[in-house]
């Protein structure tokens, strides 16, 4: 999906009477316009891709969502599991963003594994409890004792236990971490994968806006924004 989706959002009237929508949206990107396409419009339309595709196929079928391997269709939602920027003491802290508190992760032995201490704690109510704590309840007792991490999360070994953010990053429900964009998808019982990172020339993607660039220009020349979309 991913670019082929991002042009126009609009209703129209189908000949059965049925009203439809399109998955694309108007777009004007620049610092001075609408800004950036970026992993949050890009969920904001895959969103609306799934509930169209639900509409006309509920039931019937799964969708297969594939999205060019870029770094901004990696990012994380705000809530995901990371341990980068994580406080290595009990604080209050709500993510490396400061927008919710981190959603829970899980315990070697499969129970859920909540990163705050509980409302009603008598002396940290709601706190974020810290690397060295979270290590400590997942059977790690001496490695908390690390400092938090690397000079700028460079550590010498990937697969190493030379600070307490590695040491986490390496866990199993760290590691299973999604994309927000895989997230979406999945929990709306679809599909959803990467194209492998090859040269644009052998991305159909590229040659879907090769042909519609074509298309364009057989157009005739546009002398205002109106005139754009209408020939978009």
């Amino acid at each position: 999906m991913g670019e082929l989706f991002d042009m126009l959002l609009h209703e129209c009237t189908s000949p059965t009477g049925l009203r439809t929508q399109e998955a694309w949206v108007i777009f004007k990107a620049g610092k001075n316009c609408d800004g950036y396409f970026d992993c949050a419009d890009l969920c904001a339309q895959t969103e609306k891709a799934i509930e169209l595709f639900e509409d006309n196929f509920s039931g019937t079928a799964v969708a297969a969502f594939g999205f060019d391997n870029a770094p901004g269709h990696q990012k994380h939602a705000d809530n995901a599991l990371s341990a980068h920027h994580m406080p290595k003491f009990p604080k209050r802290w709500l993510g490396k963003h400061g927008q919710c508190k981190m959603w829970e992760g899980t315990l070697p032995n499969g129970p859920p594994h909540n990163f705050y201490y509980p409302e009603n704690h008598p002396d940290m109510p709601g706190w974020f409890k810290g690397m060295k704590v979270i290590l400590e309840e997942q059977g790690f007792l001496e490695q908390g004792n690390l400092w938090a991490e690397c000079p700028n999360f460079k550590c010498e070994d990937p697969a190493g236990a030379c600070c307490c953010c590695q040491i986490l990053f390496n866990q199993p429900d760290f590691q299973a971490q999604k994309p927000a964009l895989f997230e979406l998808v999945e929990a709306n019982g679809h599909i959803a994968f990467f194209y492998p990172k090859f040269h644009c020339e052998l991305n159909f993607i590229e040659q879907n806006w090769g042909a519609a660039k074509y298309h364009y220009r057989m157009l005739p020349l546009t002398h205002n924004e109106a005139q754009m979309e209408k020939n978009i």
